[in-house]
């Protein structure tokens, strides 16, 4: 989104060829338009070659980054707000081509050797002959392997770029785009109609979200392609949350990002559930490899790290810190739903082992790592990106791992961003509407499509009354009887972890949308009654126990239970 008060100013384009982009906003941000993740747009582009110097490419659609021609490519981005860091910076880029070399992010020096402070102009030669380029920001590098990038997968053409420890608000950042690559990179330029270069800020100042919905709803499938972080329009049917409605944090906010030492300390040392949990603690865990969406070795940590936290064992302390220490980048090479459906079971054993004081070394490394995993490119998209784009089991997992990363690291920003993204979800398309949904035969009003169908929605006879729609239809098209898929429980489990962590820090995020989350549990039950085989077996048994214990409910729930893909151990800790 492009905050109204901006004025977009086209610059001639420098001769030679350096891609230029700069954003001058009129103004500076509201205190509720900073508050929130802002996108600017660049408002001029060009480019800088020192071989093909006598040519200018401003007002082409697309933008270079090494190659033959050895081109580099500067940006200016002018932030308004008041001085100061941002929580998160992330340039989006997207490729004309699937990248197969990458590039460094540097800073930009002025004439005299220093770095620039203000904007340049982009009049005669200024670009080919006064900007220089500094020191090293950044680095990306492609993570899509040979077969995707003959593919062409969308995804493999998605540049982000962390910058969040060079941009400031209330100033003008300059950076310039480098590599010595023989294989140029190049990217779509501000010309383009789509999958333009944006800057997307959230300012360490911000305490509440944005406010300004839109009575449009660019959210809707055929309509303007909308800018992620933009707000939508008013709620989906059967919402019961005012439209636009902030979500506020109350005072009930609870110790523990899961659950704390003191709530376990009467949780019974005997019984098939205590057995199971014990038996996965002392056994040996495997090997921590985050980019295995398959990997047990996260819920194993978690049951070292719950045995301690009820015996006070050290050995099982060391041996849950062991266990994370070796998680620690092993995330590379991987796509965005393993690190989402592993990330959250280490987080919550950190804090249950209070590594802060067990291994304050190991603490620190964590907390950097866990800082910057939640933006790293993988396969073309990072945790944060797709659980704000993807409506479904991907994107609820990616969810319910970023806002546990968050309560960790204290990031209270950044976890009211991803709760109005869950609330949205939910229903609530005035707080966040910017998913990308596929099929929409399950949605109950497919120009509004929504995470969890609203209360009382009918389709052809079925009550589709909590469906998680975009995961039901990844059997097939809308048909009754539905085609079963183990799909709405493996999203479920998503859900319910961000739904605990986000109660647990005082969000309502149980009862938002008219109680959604039970909502949709009570649509596989009903599908259950009707139509047998669809209730939560095998690694998604441990759900139950957390539907119950929310709600007050008396789903089955069996025990010993299986831990699932992205938590576990719940017929114990909650039972």
């Amino acid at each position: 989104m492009v905050p109204t008060s901006a004025t977009v100013r086209r610059l001639r384009p420098a001769a030679g060829c350096a891609l230029l982009l700069t954003v001058a906003l009129a103004g500076s941000a509201t205190p509720s338009s900073a508050a929130g993740l802002e996108t600017y747009a660049p408002a001029a582009d060009s480019a800088v070659s020192p071989i093909y110097r006598s040519t200018t490419y401003g007002k082409r659609q697309w933008l270079r980054v090494g190659g033959q021609g050895r081109w580099r490519s500067y940006l200016t981005f002018k932030v308004p707000g008041p001085v100061g860091p941002s929580s998160r910076a992330v340039l989006l880029l997207r490729a004309r081509n699937v990248p197969t070399a990458g590039f460094d992010v540097d800073t930009v020096l002025g004439p005299t050797g220093q770095p620039l402070s203000g904007s340049w102009t982009d009049s005669g030669r200024d670009a080919q002959h006064t900007l220089r380029i500094g020191s090293r920001l950044a680095s990306w590098k492609p993570s899509c392997n040979e077969k995707t990038r003959k593919a062409r997968l969308a995804r493999c053409r998605l540049i982000t770029v962390d910058l969040t420890a060079a941009v400031r608000t209330g100033q003008t950042f300059n950076l310039v785009l480098v590599s010595k690559s023989r294989h140029p990179v190049q990217v779509v330029s501000r010309e383009a109609d789509e999958g333009r270069p944006h800057l997307q800020v959230t300012p360490a100042q911000a305490g509440t979200p944005p406010s300004d919905a839109s009575s449009s709803d660019p959210g809707s499938p055929g309509g303007p392609p909308a800018e992620p972080g933009s707000p939508g329009a008013s709620p989906a049917p059967g919402s019961t949350d005012p439209p636009g409605a902030a979500v506020q944090i109350p005072a009930a906010a609870v110790p523990g990002i899961w659950t704390t030492p003191a709530e376990l300390a009467s949780k019974p040392t005997s019984g098939p559930a205590w057995a199971n949990l014990k038996k996965a603690a002392d056994a040996n865990p495997g090997t921590a490899d985050l980019s295995d969406q398959n990997s047990d070795h996260d819920v194993n940590i978690l049951a070292s790290a719950l045995v301690y936290a009820r015996t006070g064992a050290s050995i099982y302390q060391g041996k849950a810190a062991a266990g994370i220490a070796a998680a620690i980048g092993t995330e590379a090479g991987g796509r965005t739903l393993a690190l989402g459906r592993n990330l959250a079971s280490y987080v919550i054993a950190a804090d249950l082992i209070s590594l802060r004081d067990a291994d304050p070394a190991l603490d620190a490394r964590f907390r950097a790592w866990l800082s910057a995993v939640r933006t790293e490119n993988l396969g073309g998209e990072s945790l944060i990106t797709t659980s704000e784009a993807r409506p479904n089991n991907w994107g609820l997992m990616a969810g319910a791992s970023r806002v546990a990363a968050d309560a960790y690291l204290g990031d209270q920003i950044d976890l009211d961003r991803a709760a109005r993204v869950f609330k949205g979800w939910l229903g609530d398309r005035a707080s966040y509407a910017f998913f990308k949904y596929g099929d929409v035969s399950w949605q109950a009003d497919p120009s509004r499509p929504v995470g969890v169908q609203p209360v009382g929605a009918v389709k052809k006879g079925l009550l589709i009354d909590g469906a998680l729609a975009d995961d039901m239809r990844r059997c097939g098209k809308f048909n009754v009887p539905p085609c079963h898929t183990d799909y709405a429980w493996e999203g479920m489990q998503g859900v319910v972890v961000q739904a605990m962590i986000l109660a647990r820090r005082g969000y309502d995020a149980f009862g938002w949308q008219t109680r959604a989350v039970l909502r949709a549990a009570q649509f596989l039950d009903r599908l259950e009654q009707s139509y047998g085989n669809w209730w939560a077996r095998s690694d998604d048994a441990w759900q139950p126990w957390i539907i119950n214990r929310a709600y007050g409910t008396t789903f089955p729930a069996s025990t010993p239970a299986a831990p699932g893909k992205i938590m576990g151990w719940t017929d114990w800790s909650l039972g």
